[in-house]
């Protein structure tokens, strides 16, 4: 298929209230937003967004055909348990395969791929001293000399090979997957006037780092269900303490400024706040993080 979901549709569905519709908010240009009814295989999408250059077109789409389907399967099984209110109950499988959704956000939508392969980029023009130091640990009898001389001897897409081939990686993480199994979770439910929005920059994360002592993760899969997980017990507990029109609020704020595609909503009772807020902050994420960083060593 052309049309790769980064937000996947068992996920925007629950959103589809209205004759298996959502209300779709973009913005052509700063202070107008559009909107109107699409079904959730209308939205969350980008064609050709995991496509791998300069591969033959059998394997081109192997990220989407191989990877990205597989998991957007085994995690929609674990989301139903989870609407169920079968958090707890999941089977190692399927909390794995919940993990693993999770860690796909970090790197699946379009801002998130491109700043990825921004830092690929960067990386194989300049790369630090550690990677130096590895390939000569590595190197074989007949390599180049230099990191950089293999580098010049690659096609012109293997920075982009490269980049889908690690994204499947990362996103697979056994060590980082198995910290996501073992953080104190939970599914937050709210029944205020409100919903909680869904955007592509649904899963938020506090400005500490995912797994510091600090770090949590929210994530919407549903409008009145908020999934909620964090390094430590007592995070979590204070994210759950909070007045439901607190968190609402943080959470419809955080995903609207953050947005750069889309948001989406059940109705247009939020259009006005939508309006003020599409798009307002740049998100910062791991990953745009590290472009910034390869960025800056490929300037210096």
């Amino acid at each position: 298929p052309a049309k790769h979901h980064y937000i996947p549709r068992f996920q925007l569905a629950q959103w589809a209230v209205n004759d298996g519709n959502l209300w779709r908010f973009l913005q052509p240009r700063p202070g107008k937003i559009a909107t109107k009814l699409v079904a959730p295989a209308q939205i969350g999408y980008e064609k050709d967004l995991y496509i791998t250059a300069g591969l033959p077109a059998d394997r081109a789409q192997q990220v989407e055909q191989h990877f990205m389907s597989r998991l957007d399967d085994q995690a929609a099984e674990a989301h139903q348990l989870i609407l169920a209110g079968k958090l707890r109950n999941l089977a190692q499988k399927q909390r794995s395969a919940w993990s693993r959704f999770i860690m796909s956000q970090w790197f699946r939508t379009p801002p998130g791929l491109r700043h990825f392969k921004e830092a690929m980029g960067h990386i194989l023009a300049a790369p630090d001293e550690s990677i130096h130091a590895r390939y000569q640990e590595m190197r074989k009898e007949g390599y180049p000399e230099s990191f950089e001389e293999l580098v010049a001897t690659m096609n012109p897409d293997f920075a982009d090979q490269a980049s889908m081939d690690l994204l499947r990686k990362m996103i697979d993480d056994p060590k980082n997957g198995l910290r996501l199994n073992n953080m104190p979770c939970l599914v937050i439910e709210t029944s205020a006037s409100h919903e909680f929005l869904i955007s592509d920059a649904a899963l938020q994360q506090g400005n500490a780092g995912i797994f510091s002592d600090q770090g949590f993760l929210t994530l919407p899969i549903a409008p009145r269900k908020l999934f909620v997980a964090a390094t430590k017990a007592h995070v979590v507990r204070s994210i759950q303490g909070l007045p439901r029109r607190d968190l609402i609020a943080r959470h419809n704020r955080a995903v609207v400024r953050h947005a750069s595609i889309f948001v989406g909503a059940t109705d247009l009772s939020q259009e006005a706040f939508i309006t003020a807020n599409f798009g307002a902050d740049e998100h910062q994420t791991l990953i745009k993080g590290l472009a910034d960083k390869y960025r800056g060593t490929a300037r210096s």
